[in-house]
This record gives C-alpha cells, structure tokens and sequence, in this order.
C-alpha cells in the first residue's frame, strides 16, 4: 500500500513539475521560446531578463503553485517522506519536463518553495543565505548553490536522520550540478550579474522588427 502512495507521490509530483511557466508564459505572450532567448534556460531569472517584470510574475505563481501542490499531496498521503518524495519529482519534473521536450529550468525556484513546505527554518536558512549571496555579489546562481548547499545541513541539525539528509543531499548536490557552468563563471569573473535594471530581449526585439 505504501508503494502505491509513493507511486501516486511521484507521477503526480513529475507531471505538475513538467508544467514549465516560463516557457507557457513565453508561448502564450509571444508566440516564442524562451529557451532560444538569454541563457536558454526556462527559469525565473531568465524569464525576468528576456520577458521582464509583470509576465515574470505569472512565471513565479505558476512554479510556485506547481510546486506547492506537489508537496501538498506528499504530505498529505505520506507525510515527510511523502513530502521529500514530491519534492524530487517536481524539481525532476521543472528539469526534465515531459511536455517541453525534456529541457527545462535549474529547479531553484521550485525547491525553495518545496523547502518552504517542508520546514519554514529550512526554508529561511537557505533564504538567507541567498539574499546575502545576492546582496554582495549581485550573482543569482551563487544564492542559489549556497541556498541547496545549506538544505543537507540543516536537515540534519533538525531531525538528525541520515536517511532524510541522504535524500536532502542528493536533491542539493543536484541542485548545485546543475549550476557547474555558473560555477566555472563565477571562478572566472564573468558570471551575469542581476539587476532591476533590464529591458526584456522579446520587446526589444519587436521594436527593432517594426524599425527596419
């Protein structure tokens, strides 16, 4: 019976997470794909640089809810287990989306509101962190692999089960593996660095169509 429960948990969690917003926002507003824009990647700072502010804001719900949804029925069906077990195939899910031709996001926003759902203090370790990160050095990715770095950790501080940290770590370090090439640039100096300040690549690029 638990199986089934784990089974349900997990084509659930995958087919929510498979529901890439960036790239449906990206569709539905202009008819493009995202992942041809910016960095390539469907996710929520490339979304904000190529599409800007108020449709990155359909993206955030979107992934947001997918994700809370997800977690949601984890914890409800098998509790904390239950809730883990979401979280990896959502982020699997947002990663490797079923609908999208299996190229996605990094996760990052989706894990975090799966940490969120899983336990507030987890959630504000790695959000502070984050900030901090981003704070001083305007770099996304480097928040984000401190952020899945911290998860491990303070599972263990909070419930010191090294099969709950086992699992924690895995979802981390792929968190962080997906990041190697932010890594390799921020070690070199020439990773993006954030700011309010962008105008979206698509409307750019319409005006410059109508001009010629």
């Amino acid at each position: 019976m638990d199986s089934v429960k784990y089974l349900v948990i997990a084509a659930a969690s995958y087919l929510l997470g498979s529901l890439s917003f960036s790239i449906i926002v990206c569709r539905l507003a202009t008819g493009k794909d995202i992942r041809s824009y910016g960095s390539g990647n469907a996710g929520l700072t490339n979304s904000f640089r190529v599409l800007g502010g108020s449709k990155t804001l359909l993206v955030l719900l979107g992934d947001t809810a997918k994700a809370a949804a997800a977690v949601f029925l984890g914890g409800y069906l098998a509790g904390m287990p239950g809730k883990l077990c979401a979280g990896i195939f959502v982020i699997l899910g947002h990663v490797f989306p079923a609908y999208f031709g299996f190229r996605g996001g990094k996760g990052v926003l989706v894990g975090a509101t799966m940490l969120l759902f899983l336990d507030w203090r987890i959630f504000l370790t790695a959000f502070l962190l984050f900030v901090a990160a981003v704070a001083v050095t305007r770099w996304i990715s480097l928040g984000s692999i401190l952020g899945a770095i911290s998860f491990p950790v303070s599972m263990q501080i909070l419930y010191g089960d090294w099969r709950l940290t086992l699992v924690a770590a895995l979802m981390g370090g792929s968190v962080v593996y997906l990041h190697r090439s932010n890594i390799g640039r921020i070690l070199h100096g020439c990773e993006n660095r954030f700011t309010f300040h962008v105008k979206p690549q698509i409307s750019k690029e319409k005006k410059e169509d109508r001009s010629q």
